[in-house]
């Protein structure tokens, strides 16, 4: 299948969905925020902050017009960086990505809906999220017309209150303008920068514009610099119109400024909530774009690489989106504030990883860009630093913000582990992995491999002592070979293992048990060398979890193993921190496998322990 998207998206459609992705539910909710930290200096807060983000979408252009996949800032990285950072930068945008999408469907909800119950609030989330997921899933053409309707809305809510608003403006309430020390304005600015958040999402649908290189980075500082006029005006008739304190104590601004402008303010709440919605679904459409770079870069589940024959989406990864972004909905349906307090670290280190992407990009590649940023390497070198300033600012300043903080990098620790579990089929990786963690996993090993489980395997081969066996993954369980030194005497033991030290730790056995008949061999790839029908038994544990062709395998031990011999597997199926590949799904998968590589009598059987569940497999050539 052709891993294309379609491509549907103009120049003028493209500033639309980037000024619908970028501007968010900050400007609706952020002003008060900024007042409450700075008072009505919070206006040089935007000022500073929007020059930043002008600045900003300078280094993406850039980026997106070399680049302009739908990884995103994944396929940035992936250019700059090696696998494991790369992947990194896709979780951390993925994390991003979520608790923006739950944020943004709080905040839109809150606004129309205050008081009501919290499952009311949940039916309707889910429906939101239900709705633009099908929307996305039935291809972009309708997407663009859906995130274009809302983008109208975008525009013209936010232009109405300041054109109706000016008059009302009484520049006695900017005075006094300073009622905070000077350095509020760094925090207000922390706070206020969620408003620009958003660059990523348009670079997400890059793929599927026409002619990306130059229409998706003019679109993209076009669409920002039409952001940071229109929040300065907007900021300015709130504080211009109301006192600071009264607009501070406000969950709801533009609610409190619209009675002040209008009289009422039920209308002006739809449209808001209108326009927050359609910038939760430029972000609902566009995530999974991500998870499509990541899948393709082999970082991610590769079934989220398909692209649907008919509408040219990504609907694996659609469907796994809407799932999780039901979950993050559940948990983040409290408090907006508690949402924004974990998004903006995110937003921080991203945007660090973002401007260190473009640095290394600028002094490494000399290709020839199609849009060329005025911020060079050391410009972006100062924004990281201001990246950094303003995170130490909240963390010394706000009371909450440790918390916070500490959640963020738990959360991006857990990268980890599931690059681990991405990663664990692909061979040179395990190598690498076991390399670098023998000496745990062995002490490890007995927790799961005792002598019980030693003796099922090694009897379910029924050896004698003039047998030659082969001990394939001999690292995994290396009491095996001390088990078959004392069976087998006037047979040999080739002992394999994909990671040296695993192998260094089986020849110090080896050496200590003082046995002659053991072979130990380095690199799998050391079996093609085996003659058909060399070995009486062949016996593995624990390696079956981590193979990405495992019929290719099995087909190579039916070919090493004489007629009639028996093959002998232990492996892991479903764990409770763990999901185990397709092949070891449950014990018809696994008949049907070896069926296919050759083997009859075959059985298996399934055994719980300590969280996870046994596969006893035995099967003849």
């Amino acid at each position: 299948m052709k891993h294309e998207l379609r491509k549907e998206v103009g120049f003028k459609a493209m500033i639309f969905l980037a000024i619908n992705s970028i501007i968010g539910s900050g400007l609706f909710f952020l002003p008060s925020i900024g007042a409450k930290y700075a008072g009505p200096a919070s206006i040089i807060s935007w000022l500073l902050i929007g020059t930043v983000a002008i600045l900003m979408s300078f280094v993406y252009s850039e980026l997106v017009g070399m680049y302009p996949r739908a990884g995103g800032v994944f396929e940035f990285a992936s250019q700059a960086f090696k696998e494991f950072p790369s992947f990194m930068a896709g979780w951390i945008s993925w994390l991003v990505a979520n608790v923006t999408i739950s944020m943004l469907i709080v905040g839109a909800i809150h606004y129309i809906m205050p008081t009501e119950a919290l499952l009311t609030k949940i039916v309707v989330a889910v429906v939101i999220l239900l709705f633009f997921n099908l929307i996305s899933y039935f291809g972009m053409k309708t997407s663009k017309f859906m995130l274009l309707l809302f983008s109208f809305f975008t525009i013209i809510i936010p232009a109405t209150i300041i054109l109706f608003g000016l008059p009302h403006v009484d520049t006695a309430n900017f005075s006094p303008f300073f009622v905070f020390p000077l350095h509020s304005i760094f925090i207000a600015m922390f706070f206020i920068s969620e408003t620009f958040v958003g660059w990523e999402a348009i670079a997400y649908l890059s793929e599927e514009a026409k002619n990306p290189e130059k229409v998706v980075p003019k679109a993209m500082i076009i669409a920002t610099v039409f952001i940071v006029l229109l929040c300065l005006s907007l900021v300015f008739v709130s504080l211009g119109t109301i006192n600071w304190e009264t607009f501070s104590q406000t969950d709801t601004p533009f609610s409190m400024l619209s009675e002040n402008i209008f009289g009422s303010s039920w209308l002006i709440n739809y449209f808001i909530f209108a326009v927050i919605i359609g910038s939760a679904a430029s972000w609902v459409i566009s995530t999974p774009r991500l998870l499509l770079g990541m899948a393709r870069g082999n970082l991610f589940l590769k079934s989220c690489e398909k692209i649907h024959w008919r509408f040219k989406t990504p609907h694996i990864a659609i469907a796994f989106q809407t799932l999780i972004s039901f979950f993050v909905i559940l948990i983040g349906l409290g408090d907006y504030l508690v949402l924004l307090s974990l998004l903006l670290p995110f937003v921080m280190i991203l945007y660090t990883i973002v401007l260190l992407t473009f640095i290394k990009l600028r002094m490494t590649v000399t290709r020839d860009r199609p849009f060329y940023s005025p911020v060079g390497a050391s410009g972006a070198t100062l924004l990281a630093l201001l990246n950094i300033v303003l995170l130490m600012f909240w963390l010394l300043n706000e009371p909450t913000a440790v918390n916070s903080f500490v959640m963020c990098i738990f959360l991006v620790f857990l990268g980890t582990p599931i690059y681990i579990l991405v990663k664990l089929q692909d061979r040179r990786f395990v190598e690498f992995l076991f390399d670098h963690i023998c000496y745990i996993y062995n002490m490890l090993i007995h927790i799961w491999y005792g002598k019980l489980e030693m003796e099922k395997v090694i009897g379910g081969l029924r050896v004698k002592e003039n047998h030659n066996i082969l001990d394939y993954g001999c690292g995994a369980a290396v009491a095996n070979l001390i088990k078959l030194s004392e069976d087998i005497r006037k047979g040999t033991i080739v002992a394999v293992d994909v990671s040296k030290k695993q192998l260094d730790h089986c020849v110090r056995k080896v050496r200590k048990m003082k046995k002659k008949n053991i072979i130990l061999v380095k690199e799998e790839e050391e079996m093609v060398k085996f003659k058909k029908n060399t070995f009486d038994g062949i016996v593995s544990v624990g390696v079956m979890s981590y193979q990405s062709e495992p019929l290719k395998l099995l087909m190579e031990f039916r070919r090493i193993l004489k007629k009639g011999k028996r093959l002998s597997i232990l492996d892991f199926g479903k764990a409770i921190f763990f999901k185990p590949p397709a092949h070891l799904k449950d014990s018809k998968t696994l008949r049907k496998l070896f069926k296919d590589a050759g083997f009859k009598n075959i059985k298996v059987e399934q055994k719980k322990k300590l969280l996870t569940k046994y596969y006893f497999i035995t099967a003849e050539k």
